[in-house]
């Protein structure tokens, strides 16, 4: 009798009320390693779980890689974006391998990366990282410089600075600490490369040099370039306006990478005063598909 009692009065009162149910505990937020190797030489993870070899010595890009376990993430969220699974890669200016690693990844084993770094002391960092995230079966570090022309020439850098390495322009760019190093230079038109669809360049200047010695890649319809627009460093090298027309005369157009991973339109008639900036170059809008 009293367990049909205490079921009707359950029935007229209703479900007891229901305790909330502790929700499942967040994710840990991604954070990044660092291990010390020895005199010259650290191991970083990085916030995308990468690794990366790295010079503890090296200030413009290392200790930042070190201290937050990335780099340029706005640029690297939009290289991201732009490659594609089983796309053909050169990269001008690897310096350790952060965007390398990062391309390798996303092209997978069907496709490549091929990436020139004149510097041999961050060439050989970059190509150990590229080992140790099991990437070198498609993914090569070459220890040249590339520009217009073959031969040799003289790669200016310091240790501190390594992110500041380029061809010779002037005496004495990085004080007491400057370094002048002999290095063999290639065209990339003069390579037997695979079907390349992205290139990367971040060459402190030399982007136009490199660039007009890419013709035969830049003919690719739907080729697609990042590149540091630097004007004050081109400036030293070559007439702005006139390798600005010459890229527009090609059918090329222009994008500024924003600091939030968007992409802004830029007119070739703004580029000769654009601040610093990494850019993208290409023929059509850069994030719609291309269908053939």
């Amino acid at each position: 009798m009293r367990s049909l009692v205490s079921r009707i009065r359950r029935i007229i009162s209703g479900p007891p009320p229901r305790t909330p149910s502790t929700p499942p505990p967040l994710p840990a937020p991604p954070r990044s390693e660092y291990f010390f190797l020895g005199e010259g030489l650290g191991l970083v993870r990085l916030l995308s779980g990468r690794l990366l070899y790295v010079d503890p010595l090296e200030q413009s890009v290392c200790a930042h890689l070190i201290t937050s376990g990335g780099w340029e993430t706005w640029t690297e969220q939009t290289v991201l974006r732009l490659l594609r699974p089983g796309d053909h890669v050169v990269e001008v200016g690897t310096h350790v391998g952060f965007y390398t690693v990062t391309m390798a990844d996303r092209v997978g084993s069907t496709g490549s990366v091929t990436a020139f770094e004149a510097n041999p002391r961050l060439a050989r960092l970059a190509s150990q990282s590229l080992s140790v995230n099991g990437f070198s079966q498609w993914a090569e570090v070459r220890n040249q410089a590339v520009a217009d022309t073959s031969g040799r020439l003289q790669l200016v850098t310091s240790r501190r600075q390594g992110g500041g390495g380029h061809l010779y322009v002037f005496d004495n760019i990085f004080g007491a600490e400057t370094e002048l190093i002999d290095v063999d230079a290639v065209r990339l038109d003069d390579l037997d490369l695979p079907d390349v669809r992205f290139i990367r360049i971040d060459a402190e200047g030399s982007e136009p040099l490199i660039l007009r010695g890419a013709t035969r890649l830049l003919a690719r319809p739907d080729i697609v370039l990042c590149i540091e627009w630097d004007v004050i460093q081109m400036g030293s090298r070559i007439d702005v306006p006139a390798f600005v027309s010459w890229l527009a005369d090609q059918g090329f157009r222009f994008w500024r990478i924003c600091h939030d991973a968007s992409a802004k339109p830029v007119p070739a008639a703004e580029l000769s005063s654009l601040p610093a900036c990494d850019l993208i170059v290409c023929r059509h809008d850069p994030f719609v598909s291309k269908t053939t």
